[in-house]
């Protein structure tokens, strides 16, 4: 295995402590391969590049297509692949595990359409997965904006690609975001040999298979509910006590029985609830729940789990208000759109 150190401002983006076997797909005219590949031989590293067109299609619509192949291949032992779905990594290689898998900035071939760029990142998510080895990574580079880690609202990160969504339905964890310098040639626009735009702050998206480590929290994906605890009174009595309930960790100390290890969850922010303003006879208290991935995926159906194991750990220690029992946990978010005073609904969302 070999250490390879690296910069921000070179497009050779490796960060993995141990590698010996490189993937890059969709790379356009085979510039971004062509220009690592001298670097990677010399550390003793083999490549496989590759691209979705065969080899003749390839040649005709890339003007440096030949070129580059031939210094690829002849730079260590690295290799040409034509006809490689990035979406099928298992197709093309099925006894094959890569260190690291690279793709850079994709885009299905057509115009601007978030349904389909994220239905391609989630297949390419998918696939990776299957080829990648333990301790390895996956690395995307995306447009200023497209990976969701750098929205600053709710509706910035509704109108993003989710990165760190996809990848965690697929068991990957969002590792770490970089800057990231684009040094090589960016032919490939909608499948044909045309330069393309990709703003002024590109990022770097890392991805792995959990392995303890704890990300920071703008990478780490979590998701929300609201718990409806009825005070106690004298049909409901109870062994907590109001003071414990409204303002103590009574509720914080009923949840951490039931969440499993790798994931955080904290209470941002409680309200009291009259009878009058909840409709019950009893005084409301309403705890805002959020569930955090620190170092596992965290996805929608994971935490609607841990929400109704949550509810039922609690229902057995306090009475909770029936309808706002089993209700659906929020999509999931980057830990920076939390905006508590924003999120808890009231009395007027009742």
């Amino acid at each position: 295995f070999f250490l390879l150190t690296t910069t921000l401002n070179h497009s050779l983006s490796f960060t993995a402590t141990r590698l010996q076997r490189v993937l890059v797909c969709g790379d356009g005219d085979l510039s971004y391969s062509a220009s690592i590949a001298g670097d990677l031989a010399d550390k003793g590293i083999s490549l496989v590049a590759s691209v979705l067109e065969d080899r003749e299609k390839h040649h005709s619509v890339y003007e440096e297509s030949q070129t580059h192949c031939e210094h690829i291949s002849s730079c260590g032992n690295h290799e040409v692949k034509f006809n490689v779905d990035a979406t099928d990594l298992v197709s093309s290689f099925k006894d094959t595990k890569f260190d690291q898998i690279q793709f850079n900035f994709p885009h299905w071939r057509g115009k601007m359409n978030h349904k389909r760029n994220r239905k391609l990142l989630s297949d390419f998510f998918m696939s990776a997965a299957d080829v990648l080895s333990l301790g390895g990574e996956v690395h995307v580079a995306l447009c200023e904006g497209q990976g969701g880690v750098a929205a600053s609202n709710a509706e910035e990160f509704r109108q993003s690609w989710k990165a760190a969504q996809f990848a965690a339905e697929h068991g990957l964890l969002l590792k770490n975001v970089l800057p990231y310098e684009v040094k090589y040639n960016l032919s490939s626009h909608r499948g044909v040999d045309r330069p393309f735009r990709v703003g002024q702050h590109p990022e770097l998206y890392i991805f792995g298979f959990p392995d303890g480590t704890v990300v920071e929290e703008r990478c780490q994906l979590c998701c929300r509910h609201e718990l409806h605890v009825l005070l106690p009174g004298a049909d409901n009595p109870s062994k907590f006590s109001d003071e414990d309930l409204i303002h103590g960790n009574a509720i914080q100390n009923i949840i951490k029985t039931v969440i499993p290890d790798g994931i955080h969850f904290h209470i941002p922010i409680r309200r009291v609830l009259s009878s009058e303003e909840s409709g019950c006879d009893e005084t409301t208290v309403v705890y805002l729940v959020v569930y955090c991935g620190e170092t596992i995926p965290l996805t929608r159906a994971f935490a609607d789990k841990y929400r109704s194991d949550v509810e039922d750990e609690v229902g057995r220690k306090l009475q909770l208000r029936a309808n706002r029992m089993g209700r659906l946990v929020s999509r999931p978010f980057h830990f920076p759109v939390l905006k508590p005073d924003t999120l808890l609904w009231f009395s007027s969302h009742q």
